[in-house]
């Protein structure tokens, strides 16, 4: 794919050969702007390795499958398969950041949870002034309804006492209450899986 558009990708690499690897990128004006974190692997994730999620800006109009040949790493364990990246995808900051440490309203707004949680300062950046200035200027009023949804939830209310305090519009209540039964469902079930909260 040819994009200068911000995108995306899982990486398998060592924090130590990506960002070295990141930073020449950025010097020689391939790239503007990266991050990425490293995650634990989830229960219900394919695979059971850690991995990490990266998020690039570019500079100017790149071939995303040159970037991965560039990114792959050579490793020791198994020489004959290299580290490397899955195929990177178009992206959007503000779904990178959220799903990335893992918001816990985010998470349910999508009908997920996870185990693990992650905060701002595990992020690596390639400039942390701007990492911060994009964080702030995420847009989280599409999160709000399953926000209050989920801490209703959490006080133990039913979706008849959550109704009955005027958060519903009368037009939505079918919509309202199919969101109310999968996120009750999504913090009990996780996966197809019994007691992942």
């Amino acid at each position: 794919m040819r994009t200068s558009k911000p995108i995306s990708t899982i990486s398998y690499n060592t924090t130590n050969f990506l960002k070295a690897k990141l930073d020449h990128f950025v010097t020689n004006k391939i790239i503007s702007f990266y991050c990425f974190i490293e995650h634990l692997p989830e229960d219900d994730e394919a695979g059971n390795k850690k991995h990490i999620h990266l998020y690039i800006e570019p500079s100017k109009m790149v071939q995303t499958d040159d970037l991965r040949q560039e990114l792959k790493e050579i490793d020791l364990n198994n020489i004959d398969k290299p580290l490397g990246v899955l195929p990177f995808r178009s992206s959007d900051f503000g779904n990178w950041y959220l799903y990335s440490i893992h918001d816990t309203k985010y998470l349910a707004m999508k009908g997920q949870s996870r185990r693990y949680h992650y905060k701002h300062d595990d992020i690596i950046t390639s400039d942390s002034d701007f990492l911060l200035c994009l964080s702030r200027s995420i847009d989280m009023l599409h999160i709000t309804p399953y926000a209050k949804m989920q801490e209703a939830q959490e006080q133990g209310l039913t979706f008849d006492e959550y109704f009955s305090r005027g958060l519903v519009p009368i037009q939505q209540i079918k919509n309202f209450q199919l969101a109310w039964q999968l996120l009750s469902i999504n913090s009990t079930y996780r996966g197809s899986r019994i007691g992942h909260e």
